[in-house]
C-alpha cells in the first residue's frame, strides 16, 4: 500500500485494516459469504476518510506484491510432498479447497500447479467452507462424485463437517501442535453462529499424518 502510495500513516492504516478484516470475518461467519482483500482494503482507507473503490488496481497490486514477499515464510509440512508424489503416482485428481480473502500467491500458484492442478478458493467461488458448494465444485473440477472423494482438513467445522455434508468421507489431521489454536478458535466461533453441535461431529478417520491417508484411496 505505501508503494503505491495510498498511505500517509502506516500505524494508522494497521489499526483501520485490522477493523475492516474483523468486520468482514463477522460477517463471513453469519452468512459464509467470502470477501476479498480488495474489499477489506477499501473498507479500512474508507475508515481512515480516504476511499478507494475494491474495483481499485492499485488494491491487487499491493496484495500480489504482500504475497509474493511473504511465499517463503509458508513452509510445506515434511509429509505434504511425499504424499503428494503418491497421489499423483497413483493417478489420482487432487483438488485444494482453501478459505482465503488473498488467493495464494503466483509463487505457490507454481508450486502446486504439478500436483493439485484443481484450486477452489473462496475469494473466487464467493463462499467460504464449510458452505456445500465450495466441495460440491471441488468434486466437479476434478470429475468426481462427492460419495467417491476423501476430503483432508485440519479444522472439524469448515472441513470435517462441510465435507460430510455433500457426502465425502472427512479425514481430520491432528498433528499433536498449537500453530493453528487462532484457526480452530474462529472455527468454534463458526459453529456456534450455525448452531452446530461440535461435539457430534465424527471425523471418518483421525489421523497424525497424510500418509496415513493413502491406504484408503485406490
Amino acid at each position: 500500500m505505501v508503494e503505491e502510495g495510498l498511505l500517509r500513516d502506516l500505524d494508522l492504516f494497521q489499526d483501520a485494516f485490522d477493523y475492516a478484516a474483523s468486520f468482514h470475518r463477522s460477517m463471513t461467519e453469519r452468512d459464509l459469504r467470502e470477501h476479498t482483500v480488495e474489499q477489506v482494503l477499501s473498507l479500512a482507507m474508507y475508515t481512515l476518510g480516504e476511499p478507494i473503490a475494491p474495483t481499485e488496481p492499485a488494491l491487487r497490486r499491493a496484495a500480489d506484491r504482500a504475497l509474493e514477499r511473504n511465499a517463503d515464510q509458508v513452509a510445506w509440512y515434511d509429509d505434504a510432498v511425499p504424499f503428494l508424489e503418491a497421489v499423483r503416482g497413483r493417478g489420482l485428481p487432487t483438488a485444494l479447497v482453501s478459505n482465503t480473502i488473498f488467493g495464494l500467491g503466483r509463487p505457490w500458484e507454481e508450486r502446486l500447479a504439478a500436483w493439485v492442478p484443481a484450486r477452489v478458493l473462496s475469494r473466487d467461488y464467493g463462499f467460504v467452507k464449510p458452505h456445500p458448494g465450495i466441495f460440491m465444485e471441488a468434486a466437479k473440477r476434478i470429475g468426481a462424485e462427492p460419495g467417491d472423494c476423501i476430503y483432508v482438513g485440519d479444522l472439524l467445522v469448515s472441513d470435517v463437517w462441510g465435507a460430510q455434508r455433500v457426502g465425502m468421507r472427512g479425514f481430520l489431521v491432528d498433528r499433536g501442535n498449537d500453530e493453528h489454536e487462532m484457526f480452530r478458535a474462529n472455527d468454534a466461533r463458526l459453529a456456534a453462529n450455525l448452531g452446530v453441535d461440535v461435539g457430534a461431529i465424527q471425523p471418518t478417520a483421525r489421523i497424525t499424518s497424510l500418509a496415513q491417508v493413502l491406504p484408503h484411496v485406490g
